[in-house]
């Protein structure tokens, strides 16, 4: 906002542009660039009447309170303004009471370069004891001022602050004016300051030439529009040529900043950065000349208009705390964060756990093999059951016998079919062959002669004695002679290698079925060679 004031016959006040605009219309009410003028108690003339610098000054600040008053809804709680450092006890005087006129005794007056350098240091690392260079390029002053942050985070002021009163970016205006005038001297003769639409109209021109200086900042070129009532042109500027018009006023403030520095004992080297505040600050040749002519790193603020305004509230704010290092360093300490767990970046693979072998599984598997085992018993059984000899049937008080295994040949398969018994009696065979015979509770047969067959029917459920039996067709084909007091021998009817899947004969209750003899048997066999008998014991 420019220091712009203007004030009507009524008493109404404008302030910033809506002031620059009245101004076209009503220019005797119109105050710009009275700071410079603070300590000249002499009144200017306005609208309502006469007005010190001072006053204004302090109006100004009271419609700014105001305003802000309006926009948040309550009074603020501390109020700072700031003033150039080079101001000596006389002005600062003048200002305070003018602002105690306007109800604003208790706010809190700084410098401006101090200002800057709390702004700055809320934005950039300023470690305790590094000093830091301010040069301030406004409107219609320039200031310079070197400071050292204390311990604390406090600035002090070294050596003797310097300025110039007379300087600032409405001077650079008026060269830019006096170029047009020399320009278009056609245009600028015979205006009277008397008319209103000559008055408006070089208004006009001067707010055109301002935001042509600030356009230069970025571009390179501007055009500049000359509406006057005596004609109309366009003016071309280019940034070298306003560079050029301004470049030893900037020189001279340069030398002001060197004179500073020395002021305070230290060099240019001892400088951390030189700080650029002011809105003229933002010229490129003011940080090509500071850079080149210090040598030191030169901080420009994205806002250097405001950057004064934003040091001067972080002071306010630090000024209405109550010892505020040591509240904040007497609070107990922060609570302590969890810490979360650390995700490795790769992931092992997972174990499968092996699976226990149940109870319930061991058991069923148990079964499973008794069954198993049962089962192929029983299929043993049934087959060695089905090749085996039949039981010898035994009457009460008979002894069964049992016959010697022939000697080779034919007999010896023969020998291995046991005869079979039925009835209660013993049978009692003689053996035709080399004239012997022999004599036994059930029949013999000598060597050589094949004896009676049994079919695998009358064998199925007898346990088996001996060597199991021949079934082969040759040895159960051929029956054995038969004689007088022999029985028929019983022949199979089925088919050779058919199992037979008749039920077995009827149980007899009289029968007594042994697979051991219960006593030794005596038996007789004729000896081949001398005919005799030969007593033989099982």
């Amino acid at each position: 906002m420019p220091s712009v004031l203007h004030i009507g016959r009524d008493g109404g006040v404008l302030v910033g542009d809506a002031a620059e605009r009245r101004a076209a219309v009503d220019p005797s009410g119109v105050a710009r660039e009275f700071k410079r003028r603070i300590g000249d108690e002499t009144p200017m003339l306005l609208g309502d009447g006469g007005h010190t610098a001072h006053e204004l000054t302090a109006l100004l600040a009271r419609w700014v309170v105001d305003l802000v008053r309006s926009r948040e809804g309550g009074e603020p709680e501390q109020i700072a303004i700031t003033h150039p450092a080079g101001w000596g006890g006389h002005k600062t005087a003048l200002l305070g009471a003018a602002l105690a006129e306007f109800g604003l005794g208790d706010c809190l007056l700084l410098t401006e370069p101090a200002a800057a350098a709390i702004a700055y240091a809320a934005t950039e690392r300023v470690a305790p004891g590094d000093t830091i260079g301010v040069y301030d390029l406004g409107g219609g002053t320039v200031d310079t001022a070197v400071l050292r942050k204390d311990s604390v985070g406090s600035f002090d002021l070294l050596g003797e602050p310097a300025g110039d009163d007379h300087l600032g970016g409405v001077d650079f205006d008026e060269l830019v004016f006096e170029r047009i005038r020399h320009q278009f001297p056609e245009l600028m003769t015979g205006l009277s300051a008397d008319d209103p639409l000559v008055v408006s109209a070089v208004g006009r021109l001067r707010r055109e030439i301002t935001e042509a200086k600030e356009a230069l900042s970025l571009d390179t070129e501007v055009m500049i529009p000359v509406l006057l009532p005596s004609g109309q042109r366009q003016a071309r500027l280019i940034r070298a040529e306003f560079e050029a018009m301004i470049r030893a006023a900037l020189e001279e403030t340069v030398d002001l900043m060197r004179r500073t520095v020395r002021s305070a004992g230290l060099t240019e080297s001892d400088l951390a950065a030189v700080l650029l505040v002011g809105g003229s600050s933002r010229i490129p040749l003011v940080t090509e000349l500071l850079s080149a002519g210090l040598g030191r790193p030169v901080a420009v603020d994205a806002d250097p208009k405001a950057t004064v305004a934003v040091g001067a509230a972080l002071s306010a704010s630090l000024d209405t705390v109550v010892e505020p290092v040591p509240a904040v360093v007497a609070m107990a300490a922060p609570p302590v964060r969890p810490k979360e767990p650390e995700i490795p970046l790769h992931l092992a693979t997972p174990v499968r756990p092996r699976r226990m072998v149940r109870p319930r599984m061991l058991a069923g598997a148990a079964g499973l093999a008794l069954v198993a085992m049962a089962g192929g018993a029983l299929v043993y059984s049934a087959q060695t059951t089905e090749v085996g000899s039949p039981a010898q049937a035994a009457t009460p008080g008979a002894t069964p016998t049992v016959a010697e295994p022939p000697a080779s040949g034919a007999a010896h398969a023969a020998s291995r079919k046991p005869s079979k018994t039925t009835g209660h009696s013993s049978t009692t065979s003689t053996s035709k062959t080399s004239g012997s015979s022999s004599t036994a509770g059930s029949s013999a047969q000598t060597p050589g002669q094949p004896g009676p067959t049994t079919s695998a029917e009358d064998r199925t459920g007898a346990p088996m004695i001996g060597p199991p039996p021949d079934d082969s067709p040759s040895a159960s084909a051929t029956p054995p002679p038969a004689t007088d007091d022999t029985p028929p021998p019983a022949t199979d009817s089925s088919p050779a290698g058919v199992p037979h899947n008749d039920p077995p004969p009827a149980y007899d209750p009289g029968t007594i079925v042994s697979s051991a003899p219960a006593d030794p048997t005596t038996s007789t066999i004729t000896d081949p060679g001398t005919g005799a008998p030969a007593p033989s014991t099982v």
